[in-house]
């Protein structure tokens, strides 16, 4: 069962807060914050409103999705439109005497209902990051050797004793 499920039913057999984070592992303030999404997704605003058990009855990923709807910055319409043209922003950065605000200059003549500098910058910068990806390795000491490294190839000799 899904940990909002769990604590939507410990909700419903009068658990305290404290009670529901500790038998979850999660903090008092999750708890709170989960139940007063609870309360607003419960209250019967202009018809809509859901009960407990229509809760239950949702799959796991749509019940998650009414809980934690994402980002709404990421739902707007000017938003797939800089998403169009992210790459051909992103190419042309790597061009000499381009730089953000140029680009950004160039993007608000384009579209009268634009995105400011600062939001037109952290979606390039969204984007560069995705672009780099990194990954952590996780090893024991002395267990392997990895070696990064860029230039000319290695020379090594082997030494007999």
């Amino acid at each position: 069962m899904s940990t909002i499920k769990q604590l939507i039913l410990l909700h419903q057999q009068g658990k305290g807060r404290k009670t529901i984070a500790r038998t979850l592992g999660i903090s008092k303030n999750t708890v709170k914050v989960y139940l007063e999404k609870l309360k607003s997704l419960t209250t019967i605003k202009d018809g809509k409103g859901y009960t407990i058990e229509e809760l239950f009855r949702m799959e796991h990923p749509v019940l998650e999705a009414k809980f934690h709807p994402g980002n709404p910055a990421y739902k707007d319409d000017r938003y797939e439109d800089l998403k169009a043209r992210l790459d051909y922003y992103f190419n042309e950065l790597k061009e000499r005497g381009v730089n953000k605000k140029l680009l950004w200059e160039e993007y608000r003549q384009g579209n009268p209902d634009s995105y400011s500098y600062s939001q037109f910058c952290f979606h390039l910068h969204q984007l560069q990051i995705a672009r780099r990806p990194s990954a952590v390795l996780h090893h024991h000491p002395g267990e392997k050797l990895y070696i990064d490294f860029a230039g000319k190839p290695l020379s090594y000799r082997q030494v007999h004793w």
